[in-house]
């Protein structure tokens, strides 16, 4: 990102994300003559191409060229395969839930 002030590159020094869809980031001018430092939020604003491994709290819209009934005819035509990725988490169990019983 460009300095607002001076129109030099500027670096990130830090960031922090704020919500599932946002970041907010400090810059610093490169420019040791302007030296100005500023803070940015950066924000995902729309679906470009739809998730394997949606996230139900992340609401987002969808962009105008992806083709929804399309979409929608092929997932509702599609078999479901018993794929298990290899880089999965491991399941965890609920705090309080009991254990499972020995095998």
């Amino acid at each position: 990102m460009r300095c607002p002030h001076c129109k030099a590159w500027s670096s990130i020094r830090s960031s922090i994300q704020v919500t599932d869809t946002s970041r907010e980031s400090i810059f610093v001018c490169r420019d040791p003559e302007c030296g100005h430092s500023f803070s940015a939020v950066t924000t995902i604003n729309r679906t470009l191409s739809l998730s394997s491994k949606p996230n139900s709290r992340v609401i987002l819209p969808l962009s105008s060229h992806i083709k929804r009934a399309l979409v929608a005819q092929q997932l509702a035509a599609m078999p479901v395969s018993e794929y298990q990725p290899i880089n999965s988490p491991p399941s965890t169990r609920d705090l309080f839930e009991p254990p499972p019983p020995p095998d």
